[in-house]
């Protein structure tokens, strides 16, 4: 188990789309479930999705449900999505669980996808920061240090800095270091995910990160009212739909919170308000639940907002993108510019003295 769990890395969101898009397409065109698993066994790109999907039609022949199927590779499929599949089995509407489960990991993929391009940049950038400063920079100054005949006293201190920022740089003792810290870094966040509490410091943590902070309160907030509409609309009771949509948020702030809605719901309160005790939800949010409500068509309105939700996040998170470029800008500009000032320093030292 723990070492299919590590192989699952390699599902990603797109790999499960197109899953699930592919599940939708075969069994909307009336191609059994069990043809139609066997098929994505052996088109799937990824090793353990296909792994699983051979398994669920192997679970298929021998008359076990999908749902049932699905539920014994957790690594691939979150439990969400099984209970989505489940009620989609008993209400007849297993066609339209299989297209909303895909339109969730697609917008999940495309979302994660403009993020990390959004760091590309800066992180190439860095890395060519690095290289100047290791490379370039320690060439330079060789030359000019060894032709003055300067001494480690003579020098100015942002040139003994440089020497000794390349020289670590360089160094397989500084990488081993930089290493060893990065993997304990690692270890203390895995250790730390494993505890709720751990959870919630890290979540509160980055929501006081400007900029970061409201892109996944607002990504919180879109899966939240899509994972509703979507439990509601396949018939699911509204508590369990409020615990099921606070889990696929991913978000311990929202987790922690949603159980004060659910306490108000089963005293009689309408959703409006107990999602506005939450302290987590917007006011918009809030006000379209109402709306929903009492027109009648709450699930209609949840559509709305959790379209305008995830608009929402992709237009902030551009924004951040943009935003990151000219900081980096800036913090390679200082970088140069410590770099040239602390190579041309001692040159000008020697015009001085002549």
């Amino acid at each position: 188990m723990n070492f299919r769990r590590f192989l699952s890395r390699g599902v990603t969101t797109r790999h499960r789309a197109v899953f699930f898009r592919c599940l939708a397409t075969l069994f909307e065109s009336g191609v059994p479930l069990l043809l139609g698993t066997q098929l994505l066994a052996r088109q799937t790109e990824s090793a353990p999705l296909a792994e699983a999907a051979e398994d669920i039609s192997h679970q298929l022949s021998r008359g076990n449900s999908l749902s049932k199927s699905m539920s014994r590779h957790p690594w691939c499929f979150t439990p969400m999505q099984v209970a989505l599949v489940r009620v989609g089995e008993s209400s007849g509407r297993l066609g339209g669980v299989f297209s909303r489960l895909a339109l969730e990991e697609e917008h999940r993929s495309a979302l994660l996808q403009k993020m990390r391009a959004s760091l590309l940049l800066p992180i190439f950038i860095s890395l060519a920061c690095v290289a100047l400063i290791a490379l370039i920079a320690p060439l330079v100054l060789g030359s000019v240090i060894q032709q003055m005949g300067l001494s480690e006293a003579q020098m100015p201190w942002p040139t003994r800095l440089l020497i000794l920022l390349a020289a670590g740089f360089r160094s397989p003792v500084c990488w081993l270091v930089l290493l060893t810290l990065g993997g304990l870094a690692l270890w203390g966040l895995t250790h730390l995910e494993k505890s709720l509490e751990g959870r919630r410091w890290r979540a509160s943590l980055l929501d006081q990160v400007p900029g970061l902070g409201r892109v996944l309160r607002l990504y919180a907030v879109a899966q939240f009212t899509l994972t509703l509409e979507t439990t509601l609309e396949v018939g699911f009771p509204l508590l369990q739909s409020l615990e099921m949509s606070a889990a696929a948020s991913a978000h311990p702030l929202l987790q922690q919170a949603i159980p004060v809605a659910v306490e108000a719901v089963k005293e009689g309160i309408e959703l409006d308000s107990a999602l506005l005790r939450c302290d987590f939800f917007p006011t918009l949010l809030v006000q379209g639940v109402k709306a929903g409500i009492e027109a009648g068509s709450l699930t209609h309105m949840l559509r709305y907002l959790a379209r305008m939700y995830q608009q929402d996040v992709d237009y902030a998170s551009e924004t951040l993108g943009r935003a990151l470029e000219p900081l980096v800008i800036a913090v390679v500009g200082l970088m140069v510019g410590f770099a040239v000032v602390a190579t041309l320093l001692p040159m000008t030292r020697l015009v001085d003295s002549l």
